[in-house]
């Protein structure tokens, strides 16, 4: 864990989010990250202890900057099924961010040195995603869901995430977009029958 970010770390954390997201840890070098961030290799030691620990805090950094994006996409979307945006974002989100890109397949496929410290960090994004979703949830439906309601379509929610996380690394666009629109009918569905149950 690095506990300052200066100017010249935040260029070496830039060009090994970039490095690791396309190579893998194995496939990365550390000549690379340092050339890519314009200095020598040498110089690297003296912002990071070695491999593993530039990887622990590159993961570290989108675990940040990925949970404010999925923050966002639920406390600014107040249209459509709970949830619904964050969803709907994740095809775009895939392309567009190299930290979204390494956060999902570091965690899917982690190297095995690493593998206890990556999965902690994923599972706290996925209870803030469970957390940001259930809030989401209570403010659709209202007062009248109970917990028991709100635990299980919880659970389906992080089972359609899980679902379209695993879409974006193995599957294409087509296949992505066909799961999605067919997970958000039953959540959709069984939402509405929720709301309908309350209003009856």
């Amino acid at each position: 864990m690095l506990s300052t970010t200066t100017p010249a770390l935040r260029r070496v954390l830039n060009a090994a989010v970039a490095q690791f997201a396309r190579h893998g840890y194995e496939g990365a070098s550390l000549a690379g990250i340092a050339a890519d961030a314009g200095i020598r290799k040498a110089s690297l030691y003296s912002h990071i202890k070695n491999k593993d620990a530039l990887f622990l805090a590159v993961f570290e950094d989108a675990l940040k900057i990925e949970s404010q994006f999925a923050h966002e996409c639920f406390e600014h979307s107040n249209t459509g099924l709970p949830g619904q945006h964050y969803c709907e974002s994740l095809l775009a989100r895939y392309a567009d961010s190299e930290h979204f890109r390494f956060l999902l397949r570091t965690s899917y496929i982690p190297p095995e040195s690493l593998f206890h410290e990556l999965q902690e960090g994923y599972e706290t994004y996925m209870q803030q995603l469970l957390a940001d979703f259930t809030a989401a949830l209570r403010r659709h439906v209202g007062e009248a869901l109970s917990d028991q309601d709100a635990l299980i379509l919880g659970h389906a929610y992080m089972g359609m995430v899980d679902s379209l996380h695993v879409a974006l690394i193995y599957i294409g666009t087509e296949r992505f977009e066909a799961r999605l629109n067919a997970l958000e009918r039953l959540m959709g569905d069984s939402i509405a029958r929720l709301v309908g149950e309350h209003h009856d």
